[in-house]
């Protein structure tokens, strides 16, 4: 528990909105696909491994970000291009892996990779709400 109060410290706030807007994200979807879709655990699987990129994808992107922050322009903007390209392939293959395996839902992994969209717009309400509390700083 210390580890995880120390890593939710030390973590940039914005890498932190992004990760809690997924969860809550997911879980509000978690709540209402147990309600309306028929296969309730494919629906699950699917969005577990949709929320798990996201938040891992949201995770690679502030990492490369800074470390590309110290770099020359030049080495910089490929290191860029080519991270992205790869958080690309990652997502292309969570995506192929719900079309593929009747055991984890297409729509549910779609579904929990928009997450990290969402969650980006929802990133000031995100930031007032849980991280700064959390974090115990602000109202």
């Amino acid at each position: 528990m210390a580890r995880w109060m120390r890593w939710i410290r030390e973590t940039n706030e914005t890498l932190l909105d992004l990760v809690f807007g997924c969860l809550v994200y997911s879980f509000i979807f978690e709540i209402a696909g147990l309600l309306f879709v028929e296969n309730k655990g494919s629906y699950s699987l699917g969005l577990f491994i949709g929320t798990a990129v996201s938040v891992g994808v949201s995770m690679h992107m502030a990492k490369v970000l800074d470390r590309c922050l110290n770099m020359l322009p030049q080495q910089s903007k490929k290191t860029m291009v080519a991270n992205s390209i790869l958080r690309w392939i990652v997502m292309l293959a969570a995506a192929w892996t719900g079309v593929r395996f009747k055991a984890i839902s297409f729509p549910g992994v779609i579904i929990g990779m928009l997450g990290l969209k969402v969650s980006a717009h929802m990133h000031m309400y995100t930031n007032l709400y849980i991280t700064k509390k959390i974090r115990r700083k602000g109202r």
